[in-house]
């Protein structure tokens, strides 16, 4: 089944119509019908996205595996997981999968997809260039959680934290390495023209052996 049948037959089983499906994934019931007749394809970011507010696998909503009820999710298997691409360790960069990457992972490591660590920023957390980072979509984290920011078109592994006024607002988000060589990256302010966004939390790292 491809992703827009997969997308339907979720909306009937929950008894959803096409505009409460819309409401639930932030978007339109005209997105939503395009991609159920497949006349859009979403990028991948957007089905993790998806996922994650359906309450299912990336890998069963994008087809790669089968659409299961949790009771029958297979105990101690392993399932494949995407990699979107290449994060940097250093400055934001970005390199998206060709769309048949995949990496198998334990059924109990709760990630959504994967990225390949580039750069040294991070190696006071062991993530060296090399390694695989499991990432679990979600559009928040806790301060001092690493996760994979995207920034403008680009995708960076940091830690988060918030700088906050005396009324508690944000006034400035710190992407902050564990490699005291480098920078924070500091987002807010006047001025600030960047599209920043969370795509998850850092879960896990398989390390690669140079």
């Amino acid at each position: 089944m491809e992703f827009g049948d997969i997308l339907k037959q979720l909306r009937k089983e929950r008894g959803l119509s096409q505009d409460e499906l819309a409401a639930l994934l932030g978007t339109t019931k005209q997105v939503i019908s395009r991609y159920e007749t497949k006349q859009r394809v979403p990028r991948l970011s957007v089905v993790a996205g998806f996922a994650q507010k359906l309450g299912v696998p990336l890998s069963s909503l994008s087809g790669e595996a089968p659409m299961m009820p949790p009771s029958l999710t297979p105990v101690g298997g392993r399932r494949r997981v995407p990699i979107l691409g290449a994060a940097a360790c250093g400055e934001p960069i970005y390199k998206p999968g060709d769309g048949t990457e995949y990496i198998s992972v334990e059924d109990d490591l709760a990630c959504d997809f994967a990225l390949i660590a580039e750069g040294d920023s991070m190696t006071g957390d062991r993530i060296h260039s090399g390694d695989v980072v499991f990432i679990r979509s979600q559009d928040q984290v806790r301060d001092g959680e690493i996760a994979a920011v995207a920034l403008d078109n680009e995708i960076t592994l940091k830690h988060v934290r918030r700088l906050r006024s005396a009324d508690g607002s944000v006034v400035f988000t710190q992407l902050l390495p564990s490699n005291p060589s480098f920078s924070p990256i500091d987002i807010g302010g006047e001025g600030e023209t960047r599209c920043v966004r969370i795509l998850g939390k850092a879960v896990a790292v398989r390390f690669m052996l140079s």
